[in-house]
């Protein structure tokens, strides 16, 4: 997928990764001319957002959006096990056009460079994980159950650690054990 970035906070400010470096993170990922969005906004409009589509208080990391259909008539446009897809996926014949949006990553970059200062992580290696999360979700990834939040996080390591990141919250896990 190709990444566009949309900043729709009141004050932007540079993000900390470049968008070249996100755009490769998420590459593999869909089909080559489909565009994901990575939506930047400020934590008032996020924790608006958070409230309104996923009944939670307050502003969050990442929320996502997917434009693609688990379910439709036809081939998929996306098999599972397809590019990171994680079932069969299906657009509207009128969305097939070279500028489909197959989904929005949002992303509030104040919350979680509060949140990585605070807890002392690296806000670079959050920010991949974040994008990377948030795709998979658009590709149909859930974290419900705990065996699929580990197939999931074991999608993200792989993403991750073909950019030379490894994956924040395993690393925690193994310096813990």
């Amino acid at each position: 997928m190709r990444l566009e970035l949309v900043d729709q906070r009141t004050r932007p400010a540079a993000t900390a990764l470049g968008s070249d470096a996100l755009a490769l993170l998420v590459a593999p990922l869909g089909r080559p001319e489909w565009w994901l969005n990575l939506v930047l906004v400020d934590d008032d409009q996020m924790g608006d957002l958070n409230r309104r589509w996923y009944g939670g208080q307050g502003p969050t990391d990442v929320l996502s959006f997917s434009y693609l259909e688990a379910a439709g008539e036809g081939a998929a446009a996306l098999p599972a096990g397809e590019a990171g897809a994680a079932c069969d996926l299906w657009l509207d014949a009128a969305d097939a056009t070279e500028d489909f949006v197959a989904g929005e990553v949002i992303v509030a970059p104040g919350f979680v460079a509060d949140r990585c200062a605070r807890e002392g992580w690296n806000l670079e290696d959050e920010w991949a994980l974040l994008l990377v999360h948030g795709a998979l979700h658009v590709l149909g990834w859930t974290h419900e159950t705990d065996a699929l939040r580990r197939d999931m996080q074991a999608r993200e390591a792989g993403l991750l650690q073909a950019a030379g990141i490894t994956h924040p919250l395993l690393r925690t896990a193994e310096e813990d054990s």
